[in-house]
């Protein structure tokens, strides 16, 4: 079996500026916008001086936001909590996009969370040119000697490029992963039902009746690895059959549960420990361009 990892499809291209492709990526980040469009408009209206409901969660939502800002950027940067929420939303629901199963995840292309990237250090670059000058930021280079400017550059350059392909080779990574195991188990349950539907049906009966006798042994020893083996045993015999007869005849059984497993890991667990990290990484950074009043002035 030939398995081909690509990357985003282009569904078209628009003949303008030489040409601009709009592929799985496009459009899986226009409906994550739209829906948390939707949803701040849905959420965010008819709110009550006693909330309930909804507006609670809402509310507890809103507050949990402001206290992380205020715990990593300091009170005099809360102000940047919209922005670090809409980048850590933007970044949970393009990675939970992708269970869909027929629509792409937004952080699974490179160029999603290489643009999240250069417009942070974008804004970094523009809060330590406005607060120290041009010359000024210029200055910070030579820092804290002048042999090492070329390193400081170097460090400059590779902070976006970190951030990027921290969070893309997650996302992509465990969408590899989980191609390659379900290609594996493709391989795996046609060689095993075959194997089963060629041995003869008795071999298949006898399968049911061995997963039959050991599920009964469990329910009086109450032993769960009979149960376990027992389970096996049956669906093994019963498919064996159901192959013999030509009834799942190149269905690949075993791919069914076992990749969804893992896809709650990489898609939801991974999905949301590298949308954390990202956010948490960008409010640090922009945190050290933009120091308290009174750090500000004692410098």
């Amino acid at each position: 079996m030939e398995l081909e990892v690509t990357g985003a499809f282009i569904y078209f291209t628009i003949p303008i500026f030489g040409g601009i492709n709009i592929t799985q990526t496009t459009i899986s980040s226009l409906i994550v916008t739209a829906l948390l469009c939707w949803a701040f408009v849905y959420f965010g209206k008819n709110l009550k001086k006693r909330p309930d409901g909804k507006q609670v969660l809402v509310e507890k939502g809103v507050m949990m936001l402001r206290n992380m800002v205020a715990e990593s950027m300091g009170e005099h940067n809360i102000h940047w909590a919209p922005f670090i929420g809409t980048i850590f939303l933007s970044s949970i629901f393009g990675s939970f996009i992708g269970l869909t199963g027929f629509l792409r995840s937004t952080t699974a292309d490179l160029s999603t969370t290489i643009v999240w990237a250069v417009m942070v250090t974008a804004i970094i670059w523009y809060n330590n040119i406005k607060n120290n000058g041009f010359l000024g930021w210029l200055k910070g280079f030579t820092e804290p000697i002048v042999i090492m400017t070329p390193m400081n550059i170097v460090s400059e350059i590779a902070q976006p490029i970190s951030m990027a392909f921290r969070h893309f080779g997650n996302v992509a990574g465990g969408g590899v992963i989980t191609a390659l195991l379900y290609a594996a188990l493709s391989m795996a349950s046609a060689l095993v039902l075959n194997f089963i539907a060629a041995s003869g049906i008795l071999v298949s009966v006898i399968l049911l009746v061995a997963g039959a006798a050991l599920v009964l042994l469990w329910k009086k020893s109450g032993k769960k690895v009979g149960l376990v083996f027992g389970v096996i045993s049956a669906v093994l015999g019963l498919f064996g059959l159901l192959q013999a007869a030509g009834i799942l005849s190149g269905v690949p059984i075993l791919t069914y549960g076992i990749p969804a497993v893992l896809s709650c890991y990489f898609d939801l667990f991974s999905g949301f420990v590298q949308a954390y990290v990202f956010t948490l990484l960008t409010m640090v950074y922009i945190a050290g361009s933009l120091p308290s009043p009174e750090t500000a002035g004692a410098e």
